[in-house]
């Protein structure tokens, strides 16, 4: 049973581990604002579209948040995110539909990035089109934070519905959109948080333990993430430097980290 001053030391230690090793001259403040929530409907699809390759090698390989001209190509096979007409695609010819437009060479198969992303898409834009506006969206978020369970249910649903997405990354789509109760317990906060002995590497015990530990320090789940997130992958996106990234610190941080338990 983790006790919550537990939770204050490593919260507290990360807070100045962050500040003591970020690059010179970087205001973490910004990092730790959600952007603001989008209004409408194509907003939170085209969220879902980025969210839904944010795992592991795809962001390269689909690089839409990477390559100007792939994201405009990509945003006029999607008649800049149109929910009614993407909702009504097949998948497959989709998928077939980016192939033949950026050449893609991969092996055609079902693991490939392009197949698994162009599913998610087709089921994203199936699963929005259920709302009628973003308002009506927006209340339906709003009715799962009554506390952290059922928090939780909402991105499981969202994973149940759209192909290819775990819990993790219906997260991000929340997260992403603004909605500041959900972190995302990506591999990093998974292994910060197992490694501490706060919690098992598992998802959703993971998410459990970063709302816990944001409650019991006053802060938002998005905070808290932000924090860890930053140490662990050194990308300060929003600073204009060579990359945006430095030397991920995650091992040393867990290593001093363990002193203070």
């Amino acid at each position: 049973m983790v006790d919550n001053n537990q939770y204050k030391k490593v919260y507290t230690y990360a807070l100045g581990f962050l500040e003591k090793n970020k690059p010179e001259g970087i205001n973490l403040a910004p990092y730790y604002e959600a952007d603001s929530k989008c209004t409408t409907l194509e907003g939170v699809f085209k969220r879902f579209v980025i969210s839904a390759q944010n795992y592991q090698s795809m962001p390269n390989v689909i690089g839409i948040t990477r390559n100007a001209d792939r994201k405009k190509r990509i945003e006029e096979i999607l008649r800049n995110y149109d929910i009614g007409y993407v909702s009504t695609l097949n998948a497959d010819d989709l998928y077939n539909r980016f192939r033949d437009e950026f050449n893609i060479t991969s092996k055609d198969c079902k693991q490939n990035s392009w197949y698994k992303w162009s599913h998610a898409i087709v089921d994203s834009a199936v699963f929005l089109s259920e709302f009628s506006t973003y308002e009506d969206f927006d209340n339906f978020v709003n009715l799962f934070d009554y506390n952290v369970h059922t928090r939780m249910a909402l991105p499981l649903l969202i994973a149940e519905k759209i192909s290819g997405i775990g819990f993790a990354l219906a997260c991000d789509m929340l997260k992403e959109l603004g909605y500041v109760s959900y972190p995302k317990p990506d591999v990093h906060l998974m292994d910060v948080f197992a490694e501490l002995g706060l919690c098992k590497r598992d998802p959703l015990d993971t998410f459990e333990a970063v709302v816990k530990m944001a409650e019991v320090c006053g802060e938002t789940p998005y905070k808290v993430d932000k924090v860890f997130w930053l140490i662990c992958s050194g990308r300060y996106y929003k600073d204009d430097m060579e990359n945006n990234k430095v030397r991920p610190l995650k091992k040393e941080f867990i290593e001093e980290a363990k002193g203070l338990l």
